[in-house]
C-alpha cells in the first residue's frame, strides 16, 4: 500500500512540474535573405553586441518576445556582409529552464557570421524570468572593452522592471568613453510608456546613440536608416598621392642653380648669385659683390679691380691765389700717373677748383691755371704723355667742403684727375 501511495504521489508531482514548465519558443525560420552590400560605405564601428530581453514581461505580452527576436534577426540580415565586424549576442531575463545565469553571451564575441548569429537566436527557447538589464550591460561593457576599438550596444527590450539599467549604462560609458554608443529598441506591452522612459534614460546616460521602437523599424526604409546610423559611415578620403620626386640635377658649386643652366659653374661657396648662377653685382660695375670694395659705384665711372672709382682728388695744398705745384706733393702726382697709365687709349680730364674767396671770374681763371700746372707736372716729372690729358677749370662752382672755414677752403683748392671716365 505504501508503495502504491508513493507511486501515485510521484505521478502527481510529475504532472505538476510538467504543467508549470514553460513552453519553448517557436523555431526560427531558415535564413534566406540575400547578403547586403555596403555600397561603398565604411564600417562605423569595430564591434557590436545585441542584448535581447527574454524576461517575464515579454511573455505576458504574448508575441512581444517573437517581435524582439525578429528585430534582432532583421538587423543581423541587413548588416553589410562586405564589411568586417566583431559581434556578440547576449540575453537576459530568460527562464531557469534556459540558464541559471542572470545573463548569457550565447554568441561571440567573434568575427560576425550572420548564419551563426541566426542559429544562436534560435537557441533561445525558454523565457519568463526577471529583468536584470543592468547585469547584461555590465557584462557587455567587459566584452567590448576586451575587443578594443569603436563599439555599439543594441538593446531590444520592453524596458520594464529595470530601473537600475540607466546607472549601468552610465558605468559602461565611463569605462569605454567615446568608443561606445548605446541604441535601444522598445517592444510593446501594456505599460509601454514606462518602459520607453527607462530605455530613453539608458541612451541619455550613454551620451551617444538613439532610442526607437520595433514598430518604427517595421518599415523597411526606417530599418535601413537605422542600420546606416549604427554601422556605416563615409569612407575616409583617399590620401593625396605624393608628387613624383623631381629628377636629380647636379649643382656642382652648391649655389642653388643646376649645372645645366649655371652660367658661372665655379662660383665660390657661400657667394650670392643671380638667376644665371653668377655672383651678384649690385652696382653693375662688373665686379662681383663679394669682391667689390666700393659697392654702389655710379654708372659710367671707371673702377679698379676692387670695384673702386679711379677718379682722384689730388691732395695738393695750393696756396692762396697760387697755381704752383710744390714737389712735396709728388706722391699725389704719382698716384695720378698710375691711374692714367692704367687706361691706355683714353684721354683723362684734369679739373681745377678754387675756394670762394675773390671774384668768381678771377677764380675761374685761377682754377684753369691750377689744372694746367698739374698737367705740366705730370708731363715733366712722371713722363705722362701730354696727349693723354685735357684740362679744364670749374672755378669756385664745385665745392666739396664749407668755404666759411679755413679747413673747408683748403679742401676746395684742389685738382681732380678723372682717369676713370672715357672722354668723348
Amino acid at each position: 500500500m505504501n508503495g502504491l501511495m508513493k507511486f501515485v504521489a510521484g505521478c502527481a508531482l510529475l504532472l505538476l512540474v510538467s504543467a508549470c514548465a514553460p513552453l519553448p519558443q517557436p523555431p526560427m525560420q531558415p535564413l534566406t535573405t540575400p547578403a547586403v552590400s555596403s555600397e561603398g560605405k565604411a564600417a562605423k564601428v569595430d564591434n557590436f553586441q545585441i542584448i535581447l530581453d527574454a524576461s517575464l514581461s515579454l511573455k505576458e505580452g504574448g508575441k512581444d518576445f517573437i517581435t524582439a527576436r525578429d528585430v534582432a534577426s532583421r538587423i543581423n540580415q541587413e548588416i553589410p556582409t562586405d564589411l568586417n565586424y566583431n559581434s556578440g549576442l547576449r540575453t537576459f531575463g530568460h527562464s531557469s529552464f534556459q540558464s541559471q545565469n542572470a545573463t548569457d553571451l550565447i554568441y561571440g564575441m567573434t568575427r560576425h557570421d550572420r548564419q551563426a548569429f541566426h542559429d544562436s537566436l534560435g537557441k533561445i527557447e525558454y523565457i519568463g524570468g526577471p529583468s536584470p538589464l543592468d547585469a547584461a550591460l555590465k557584462a557587455a561593457a567587459q566584452d567590448l572593452k576586451g575587443a578594443g576599438g569603436k563599439s555599439a550596444i543594441i538593446i531590444i527590450s520592453d524596458g520594464l522592471d529595470m530601473d537600475t539599467a540607466p546607472a549601468a549604462a552610465k558605468q559602461a560609458k565611463d569605462q569605454l568613453g567615446d568608443n561606445l554608443c548605446i541604441y535601444t529598441i522598445a517592444v510593446g506591452n501594456q505599460r509601454n510608456s514606462m518602459g520607453h522612459d527607462v530605455l530613453e534614460k539608458v541612451v541619455e546616460n550613454g551620451k551617444c546613440g538613439s532610442a526607437t521602437t520595433a514598430a518604427k523599424l517595421a518599415d523597411t526604409g526606417t530599418m535601413s536608416q537605422f542600420i546606416a546610423d549604427v554601422f556605416l559611415t563615409e569612407p575616409a578620403p583617399e590620401p593625396t598621392p605624393a608628387p613624383a620626386p623631381a629628377p636629380v640635377v647636379r649643382d656642382s658649386d652648391g649655389d642653388g642653380v643646376p649645372d645645366n643652366t649655371d652660367k658661372c659653374p665655379n662660383t665660390p661657396r657661400g657667394v650670392s648669385v643671380d638667376t644665371r648662377g653668377c655672383p651678384m653685382d649690385s652696382d653693375d660695375d662688373s665686379v662681383a659683390d663679394y669682391l667689390d670694395k666700393c659697392p654702389g659705384t655710379p654708372d659710367g665711372v671707371r673702377i679698379d679691380v676692387e670695384g673702386c672709382p679711379t677718379v682722384l682728388s689730388l691732395r695738393i695744398n695750393f696756396g692762396f691765389d697760387s697755381a704752383n705745384v710744390p714737389t712735396d706733393y709728388d706722391s699725389e702726382l704719382a698716384m695720378a700717373a698710375v691711374c692714367i697709365n692704367n687706361y691706355p687709349g683714353h684721354e683723362v680730364i684734369i679739373t681745377g677748383h678754387t675756394d670762394s674767396v675773390g671774384p668768381a671770374a678771377y677764380n675761374q681763371t685761377l682754377s684753369e691755371r691750377r689744372s694746367a700746372a698739374v698737367k705740366n707736372a705730370l708731363v715733366d716729372r712722371f713722363n705722362v704723355p701730354a696727349t693723354k690729358m685735357v684740362t679744364q677749370g670749374m672755378g669756385e662752382s664745385k665745392p666739396v667742403a664749407d668755404n666759411n672755414t679755413e679747413e673747408g677752403r683748403t679742401l676746395n683748392r684742389r685738382v681732380d684727375v678723372a682717369c676713370g671716365y672715357d672722354v668723348e
